[in-house]
């Protein structure tokens, strides 16, 4: 099917095909011809639930969706035969997934992907957290020694130092807890990620079953109409034949070939005079029970 791009304001016999497609569809929509606000929203919403871009507006991929079902595109003006022929001339092709691809593609990523590892060193938040860390640690440090060793009229001793060793264990150990908290932030993130992507192959693989179902409908929509319109076909036949076989005869009279006519007879009665004088009762032709029987007079008399 071949129809013109179209948005709203247009109007015309392939908006109202476009309604008509919609009705089927499921859209409430007025059996007219424009574009309105209602179609408008309708074309917008069918898009959105289809894969392609919601604009609004009506191009090659939108129609394609539509008329997905040939049902849905018999011409209204065609006879029984002519929706046969229609039919058979556009049989559904096989089914052709658009979503097989992407579904592949998602579960190699799913399959492939490395089991969860944290490496601190690769983490520049834990790298970040480190250096901090440790120059806050060595500061604690130093100035725990420094306290410790004023008390001892400023001289270093054990006592300085091991305080000055605590300070920055304290700052290090924090480090430990911090690390723990990079490995889950880590984790928390990998999850999230595994998540995504089954949630996306969940989706892919819902849409591939939801086009495959509507091909299956189209299918056998198509085969119950073919068959509908080959039985209505069989049935005007059988009653062709029969208004045949059952009517009376009409009175048929074979007017003689072009190369059997004398042409300079020009005065004998053409067949269908011939036949309404007859009915009529003509005296000129009372005498001749056939067509054939007058002309063969008519050359005798005037050869």
């Amino acid at each position: 099917m071949s129809y013109m791009n179209m948005k709203i304001g247009a109007s015309g016999d392939d908006v109202k095909t476009l309604k008509q497609l919609l009705r089927g569809a499921g859209y409430s929509l007025t059996d007219d011809d424009l574009f309105d606000e209602d179609t408008y929203q309708a074309v917008s919403d069918y898009q959105n639930a289809n894969g392609i871009t919601p604009n609004g507006e009506i191009g090659a991929s939108t129609w394609a969706k539509l008329a997905g079902s040939i049902v849905n595109a018999i011409p209204k003006d065609l006879d029984t035969k002519g929706k046969v022929k229609f039919l058979e001339e556009n049989k559904p092709k096989d089914y052709a997934s658009e979503y097989n691809k992407r579904i592949d593609d998602m579960i190699n990523q799913v399959l492939s992907r490395e089991d969860f590892t944290y490496d601190p060193g690769s983490d520049p938040m834990y790298q970040k957290l480190k250096d901090e860390s440790t120059y806050l640690g060595k500061r604690a440090m130093n100035d725990a020694m420094g306290a410790a060793s004023a008390l001892s009229g400023g001289y270093a001793n054990s006592f300085a130092q091991t305080a000055g060793e605590h300070a920055y264990q304290d700052y290090m150990a924090q480090l430990t807890n911090g690390m723990d908290e990079m490995y889950q932030l880590a984790l928390s993130a990998y999850d999230a990620e595994t998540g995504r992507m089954e949630s996306e192959l969940k989706a892919l693989t819902d849409a591939e079953s939801k086009a495959y179902e509507r091909y299956v409908n189209d299918v056998e929509e198509y085969n119950k109409t073919l068959e509908y319109y080959y039985k209505k076909l069989l049935d005007e036949q059988e009653q062709a034949n029969w208004l045949l076989k059952n009517t009376p005869p009409k009175y048929y009279i074979t007017a003689p070939k072009e190369d059997e006519k004398d042409k300079s007879l020009s005065n004998i009665l053409t067949p269908s005079e011939f036949l309404r004088r007859k009915v009529s009762g003509g005296k000129e032709v009372s005498g001749y029970a056939t067509y054939s029987d007058y002309t063969n007079a008519m050359k005798k008399k005037y050869s």
